[in-house]
């Protein structure tokens, strides 16, 4: 009986080891499978970021905002598609920023203060840029893999580190009018463009 005992407690030690190695692996195979990084809600706010700047960019003065864009616009395809080796079109981005415009411009109609969203964009563009290291990545030498180019941007920050702001926020909410103003303008035809001059003209009485 003693002898049994000590098999039935020798077998009950293994059993434990073993489920507890197989509990570590699996973990390990779903975060292979899974990478923690990826995130839909910043790839909801990445494009309504780079729907901003595009907004702005109707400004011949924010030209600077090109390569921000594109970096969020990156930021978007690789939290959208979940780390999976599934690779986002360009057609699908412009997809997707052209309904993120539509969503801001009827926010903006309505009334909605975008000020702190945009100024939350710039300075997390800004913390994005500085962390892909821009002048180097947009150079005609980069030659980054797919893989690795997803590594990082899944890695870059997903917010802005900023807290304290120098400016009011009075002076981001003109800059939002201004560039509505500029995208209602364009000789193109713009969804909701009379609505939006309206919008504008009672902003700045």
């Amino acid at each position: 009986m003693f002898i049994l005992v000590i098999l039935y407690r020798l077998f009950i030690k293994f059993l434990l080891k073993n489920m507890k190695n197989l509990l570590i692996a699996f973990t390990l195979l779903i975060g292979f499978v899974m990478p923690a990084h990826a995130d839909k809600e910043v790839a909801d706010r990445a494009i309504r970021c780079s729907a901003l700047i595009y907004i702005e960019l109707t400004r011949p003065e924010m030209s600077g905002l090109t390569a921000g864009e594109a970096l969020m616009n990156r930021i978007y395809a690789y939290h959208q598609i979940d780390g999976t080796d599934t690779e986002m079109t360009n057609g699908q981005i412009t997809a997707a920023q052209t309904e993120a415009i539509t969503g801001l411009t009827q926010d903006y109609i309505k009334g909605i203060n975008l000020a702190e969203e945009y100024r939350g964009c710039i300075y997390w563009m800004t913390d994005v840029a500085k962390f892909i290291n821009i002048s180097e990545y947009v150079s005609q030498d980069n030659q980054m893999e797919e893989a690795e180019e997803m590594a990082l941007f899944l890695s870059a920050p997903t917010e802005s580190s900023v807290t304290i702001f120098k400016n009011p926020i009075e002076t981001w909410e003109q800059q939002v009018d201004l560039g509505f103003a500029a995208w209602a303008s364009q000789e193109l035809k713009v969804p909701y463009k009379e609505a939006i001059l309206v919008k504008v003209s009672e902003k700045f009485e």
